[in-house]
Order: C-alpha cells, then sequence, then structure tokens
C-alpha cells in the first residue's frame, strides 16, 4: 500500500468545505469510533454531525505508517466551530488514528484519539473574548 497516496486522498476526503466524500472511504459495516462517539456503523451520520459542527473542517496527515491492512497516522485537524451564529471559533486540534481495510482498500474500522479539551479551551477563550 502506498500510505503517502492514500494519506492525500484522506485528506481530500474529510475537507468538508470543499465537499469531500469521506464516507466513500468505508467499507459496508465499517466502524467508527473517537473519544466522542461510541463504536458506531454509521459513518454518514458522523459526516453530517461533524460538517455541522465543523462547517470548513479540513485534516492534514503529518505522518503515517502501515503495514498490508493497516495504517497509524497524526493528524493536525483545523476548523471553525459553528457555535451560535455569529459566535464562530477557529480550532486546531492534534490527534491519530488508527484504520484497517478490507483487500479493496476500503476502511473496515477508524479509531480516533485525541484530547478533547485542546479545542474546548480554543472555543472557549474565543468566545469569552470582548
Amino acid at each position: 500500500m502506498d500510505w503517502e497516496a492514500w494519506a492525500r486522498r484522506v485528506e481530500r476526503a474529510l475537507d468538508v468545505a470543499g465537499r469531500g466524500d469521506w464516507q466513500k472511504l468505508f467499507a459496508p459495516g465499517a466502524v467508527f469510533s473517537d473519544p466522542n462517539t461510541p463504536s458506531t456503523d454509521d459513518v454518514r451520520a458522523i459526516a453530517r454531525d461533524t460538517r455541522a459542527i465543523f462547517p470548513d473542517w479540513t485534516q492534514e496527515i503529518i505522518s503515517i505508517r502501515g503495514g498490508d491492512d493497516w495504517a497509524v497516522f497524526e493528524w493536525i485537524g483545523r476548523a471553525t466551530y459553528a457555535g451560535e451564529p455569529g459566535k464562530g471559533a477557529r480550532i486546531e486540534m492534534h490527534g491519530a488514528t488508527i484504520v484497517e481495510l478490507d483487500a479493496d482498500g476500503l476502511i473496515t474500522s477508524w479509531r480516533d484519539y485525541l484530547d478533547r479539551k485542546e479545542p474546548e479551551q480554543q472555543i472557549r477563550a474565543a468566545l469569552t473574548e470582548p
């Protein structure tokens, strides 16, 4: 697997404002989880909810390593927290993801790891500024 090429494909798919189609990377029945989301196979809902909260979400994969059917990558996510109208906040968060793929190169499992306090603190600071 050419993981660098795969990473660039994932970055394009995760470009919410550019109408990336992230869920097309997943095999039927694939599961997703992160610190906010218990394991689910409803990746369409994850994409919809992300777009609602972070309408301009992008994700830069800064490092990736993997084997034949798995990879681990570090990333930086950047977005504007939608919040209340007129009260958005720019955030940047860092995390790592473990993915497993099937024989067709589609994701069967995506597990995000991140510190939820990082964006929460940025949002809180932006919303309390005069």
